[in-house]
């Protein structure tokens, strides 16, 4: 998944796994630690309650300590249900449950759940670039390129040195096949070398072969050390053969057999087909009257 970073390895690596985006990094509270003796990782999965005397300030640290472990170990439903809590006990930290929620929401594919949050928050913190630039990677993750590029311009005009805006622009125009205007935004982040390997890499992961290779060539004709471009170029050009055994892997001899028809089923269908005349029963008797012709007796 690709994770809200600058620089070409942030982008290229992100593009290898479209399919489920990562949200900001957790916005950790100034808070004094939890109280001693108080789980606060996935091992306290069986004691996320915290315990009926805890004064509600402390009970809500330990829900967003709690929550934050959870994200860590990918167990997002846990991890909504905490923020959810901790909002629910103290208006005073819904700023930053809500930013988590919205992402946790994303990766939930509870999309409405995960506007309606980053509705609220960009009403409440309209000149937020960070907070813009999520969001409209929100929909960059959903494949909505238009809504994305409309939310990350806002994100660059407000603070036009946001290289993860920048990054995260270039890619969605470069997905509406905008490419001048995408290499533009990708030079605000990165060298203009490497602002060409990221517009090949969005054109090989949408098939784009060709147009893929000219752009890794001209990444080269800027940088002829970028070796990145240069492996990715020899890949494209020289494309592995299929393995044998994964052509292997997808033969079951044993299957294969069970497909073979047994020659009464043969028999069966032939018949079925009128190429066979049909059997006799065990009683019925054939006899020939000798020569060819014969026929049986009624």
């Amino acid at each position: 998944m690709m994770r809200r970073s600058t620089g070409l390895l942030a982008v290229c690596l992100g593009l290898l796994g479209l399919i489920g985006c990562k949200g900001p990094g957790f916005l950790p509270d100034s808070s004094s630690e939890p109280l001693p003796g108080l789980l606060v990782g996935p091992e306290a999965i069986s004691k996320a309650a915290p315990p009926a005397d805890l004064p509600p300030k402390e009970a809500v640290k330990l829900y967003l300590k709690t929550a934050k472990e959870f994200e860590k170990q990918g167990q997002t439903e846990k991890a909504i249900n905490l923020y959810e809590k901790a909002r629910a006990i103290d208006p005073g930290v819904a700023k930053t449950a809500s930013r988590r929620l919205a992402v946790l929401y994303d990766r939930a594919g509870e999309f409405s759940k995960s506007l309606a949050e980053y509705e609220q928050l960009v009403q409440e913190n309209p000149k937020d670039a960070d907070l813009l630039n999520d969001l409209g990677y929100s929909y960059y993750c959903r494949g909505d390129w238009a809504n994305a590029e409309t939310w990350l311009t806002k994100a660059v005009q407000i603070d036009p040195n946001h290289k993860r805006a920048w990054t995260n622009l270039g890619l969605a125009r470069a997905q509406q096949a905008k490419w001048d205007e995408s290499f533009q935004a990708f030079c605000k982040s990165v060298r203009p070398a490497e602002a060409h390997c990221n517009i090949a890499f969005v054109l090989g992961a949408q098939g784009r072969i060709d147009e893929a290779k000219e752009q890794y060539r001209q990444a080269l004709a800027l940088d002829p050390s970028l070796q990145l471009a240069r492996g990715a170029l020899a890949q494209l050009e020289n494309p592995k053969p299929a393995s044998t055994a994964s052509k292997k892997e997808t033969f079951d001899p044993e299957a294969a057999a069970a497909q073979i028809p047994s020659i009464s089923e043969l028999e069966d269908r032939l018949i079925k087909e009128g190429k066979l005349p049909p059997r006799h029963k065990p009683d019925q008797r054939v006899e020939s009257n000798g020569g060819a012709g014969s026929n049986p007796k009624p």
